[in-house]
């Protein structure tokens, strides 16, 4: 009887270890995804590009640039986010660099509203550092950044106040991408991810409708991000809380009853600020 009393016993001790350890290994792994928001997972580094901005931006209200230690105050705040050559740059003159410039309001964080693989392979980055005094937030300063891979650490290469300071002037702009490419534009980028329909008639054929387009994409601006579906040549636009989104050509044309490759495709959008 010892022996049977025994085994459920060990049974129930070997339970509670696994669900123990499942527990730890699950808090582990939420631990990490927290610490690297996106980007790590999926293979890309988002999250490594927005752990070094944030960081840099919790360094802003650390620096005076106007102050006589302002290059010691660059090298040390600065010198683990920012590439040699760019902090080289402040350091020499330090007026040239972000920081604190007044007692109030200052500099208190920077959030990312958007980050974009560009051609070279580095990431462009749009955000704004919060503003904040003793007892509230005091507004915006909309900043463009450039983060790159070097020697492998991502580092901040380009950084620029105000950058959407000469955009505001345009009201509607055309871009043209591919799928899975990422364009921006008046503070929307966009994101073509999947072709749900394209019945268009071919050229060597004689159809009674000339058939449609229909385009999942994704757009990412300072409210948030968005799926939804754009038709070729619709009437109406999709909107976001910013922008209006027209699909105004899709290549290339169908000229035969062949289906298009996605890697063939281009799709031209009309942004137009709301």
């Amino acid at each position: 009887m010892k022996i049977h009393d025994h085994v459920p016993s060990h049974h129930s001790f070997m339970y509670l270890w696994i669900v123990g350890a499942v527990l730890v290994l699950g808090g582990l792994v939420y631990s990490y995804i927290g610490s690297h928001p996106t980007g790590i997972i999926d293979g890309s580094h988002e999250g490594d590009v927005r752990t070094t901005v944030a960081q840099f931006g919790n360094q802003l209200n650390s620096v005076s640039p106007l102050s006589p230690a302002a290059a010691e105050e660059i090298r040390s705040s600065y010198g683990p986010y920012v590439s040699p050559e760019l902090l080289s740059l402040w350091m020499q003159d330090p007026s040239t660099a972000p920081g604190r410039r007044t007692s109030s309001p200052w500099p208190d964080h920077i959030e990312v509203d958007t980050v974009l693989k560009n051609e070279a392979g580095s990431y462009d980055v749009m955000g704004r550092i919060i503003l904040k005094t003793s007892t509230e937030d005091a507004g915006i300063v909309p900043v463009s950044l450039t983060v790159a891979n070097v020697n492998g650490s991502f580092l901040i290469t380009r950084y620029e106040e105000n950058p959407r300071a000469e955009e505001e002037v345009a009201t509607s702009v055309t871009v043209t991408t591919a799928l899975n490419e990422s364009v921006s534009a008046l503070g929307v980028s966009i994101t073509p991810l999947s072709v749900e329909e394209d019945s268009r008639c071919p050229m060597d054929v004689q159809c009674i409708q000339a058939g449609q387009v229909r385009l999942k994409v994704m757009t990412i601006d300072g409210m948030g991000t968005s799926t939804m579906t754009i038709t070729l040549g619709a009437t109406e636009p999709i909107t976001t809380e910013t922008v209006s989104l027209w699909l105004m050509d899709v290549l290339p044309i169908k000229v035969s009853t062949n289906s298009t490759e996605d890697t063939e495709y281009r799709f031209t959008f009309r942004i137009d600020r709301r």
